[in-house]
């Protein structure tokens, strides 16, 4: 099983999916408390209250690699290397250029104003127990190797995210939804952990 970033818009539900060509051999998680809303410091009182889902960043380096292709002899690969990967990498943090167009000629027509285009509901797949609402923060493309047109055909890519939960999403989206499956899975795998012995077990090596 390969991991994914599946993007889905509401204009054209066909899902862009970029597939990882290796999954990645690490995923750096960050998980930090949310904020009280419009608070600088939480009073006494409030100390042990909980302002929602933890706010959660995902670092990963996936590699991309055109070998596979150019000893199979793939026309494309042989063209423009891995050009193709990383491009649909890229996308997923562009708007359309249709889209894009067609608002620029509707500001030369004299519409006030025209809403910034909405991004599509991005999802990070990795494996079947963990499919969670992205916003894709930066891609950090080090390209590493290049052909005779000097299209890259080896690069490592950074990729960063934060997990959307249902505390920056409405109600009506998709990933509100995603984000609670993932929660109450999680919730599940935590109470058979306890359940188990598994976490007072690793309690004890720890502190041994």
């Amino acid at each position: 099983m390969r991991g994914a970033i599946v993007a889905v818009t509401r204009a054209d539900p066909r899902a862009r999916i970029v597939i990882f060509q290796y999954n990645p051999d690490s995923m750096t998680r960050s998980l930090r408390p949310r904020a009280a809303p419009e608070k600088s410091q939480v009073p006494p009182e409030d100390a042990h209250r909980s302002w929602g889902a933890p706010v959660e960043s995902i670092t990963m380096t996936v590699e991309v690699d055109a070998c596979d292709q150019l000893e199979t002899g793939n026309p494309l690969a042989a063209a423009t290397g891995i050009a193709g990967q990383l491009a649909a990498l890229e996308m997923l943090l562009y708007p359309s250029s249709a889209l894009m167009i067609a608002n620029s000629l509707l500001l030369q027509a004299g519409t006030i104003g025209v809403l910034p285009p909405e991004g599509p509901l991005t999802l990070l797949v990795w494996g079947p127990a963990r499919v969670v609402p992205i916003r894709l923060e930066s891609l950090s493309i080090t390209e590493q190797a290049f052909d005779t047109a000097l299209n890259p055909t080896r690069a490592a890519v950074e990729v960063t995210a934060q997990v959307l939960s249902y505390d920056d999403l409405p109600i009506t989206d998709p990933g509100y939804a995603l984000f609670l499956v993932h929660q109450v899975l999680k919730e599940t795998m935590a109470s058979t952990a306890v359940g188990s012995g598994a976490v007072s077990a690793l309690t004890t090596t720890v502190g041994a």
